[in-house]
């Protein structure tokens, strides 16, 4: 009876697979796809740590460039926002939100009645949020409505009832950090209903951020 334990190696000095027929080897074919089952199932379980759930909160910091329309001047400035979330399930979520932003104008002649300076606008809105998990990378959309203000350099100051649809994707720095971008466009109902190729007539908005949020 020889000593030692068994050799389980082949004359390629290869290991060899017990029971695995007569080849004696794991296919490369096998032991490939071993391997990325591994790793899926790695990527899975922290997507399962880090994306945001049931009962949790998101509080979030935006800040970029935005545009709006009003008096037939449609200048560019800069936008920011506070938006807190909270999760119904998994991917449904209830937001409020919080946007202002902050547009130079100027006369284009003397003849030209509209007031220089800074448009402003504030706006305040609650709706829902649904999000697609996807890895670390969190996609969302969102329908809010609310009241948008509109001040400083224009006609006729006002106050609007409002919709905002937005799309974005919040990246998992950590665990309860995220960073992103976000797309937000504000409108009439009625109006963009009334004229939905020109996105309507009266006042709207389009801010583009990027956007830092925390959980907890």
């Amino acid at each position: 009876m020889p000593d030692g334990p068994p050799d389980l190696t082949d004359s390629s000095r290869r290991v060899k697979c017990v029971g695995c027929g007569t080849s004696g080897i794991v296919p490369r074919g096998v032991r490939i796809g071993a391997v990325l089952f591994a790793f899926a199932v790695s990527m899975s379980l922290g997507r399962a740590a880090a994306a945001a759930g049931e009962n949790e909160w998101q509080a979030a910091l935006r800040l970029g460039a935005g545009t709006v329309n009003v008096d037939g001047r449609k200048p560019w400035g800069i936008a920011g926002g506070l938006d807190v979330d909270y999760g119904i399930t998994d991917a449904w979520g209830v937001r409020a939100s919080v946007d202002a932003s902050s547009h130079s104008v100027s006369k284009v002649d003397d003849m030209d009645m509209r007031p220089a300076g800074s448009v402003q606008t504030r706006a305040a809105l609650i709706g829902l949020t649904y999000t697609f998990d996807v890895l670390r990378l969190v996609p969302y959309a969102d329908l809010q409505a609310g009241l948008i203000q509109l001040a400083g350099a224009v006609m006729t100051p006002q106050s609007l009832f409002a919709m905002q649809l937005g799309v974005g994707a919040d990246y998992f720095v950590t665990r309860h950090f995220t960073a992103g971008l976000s797309c937000q466009y504000l409108f009439e109902p009625a109006d963009l209903l009334s004229d939905p190729l020109n996105l309507g007539t009266n006042p709207f908005a389009f801010t583009a951020t990027g956007r830092a949020s925390w959980l907890f």
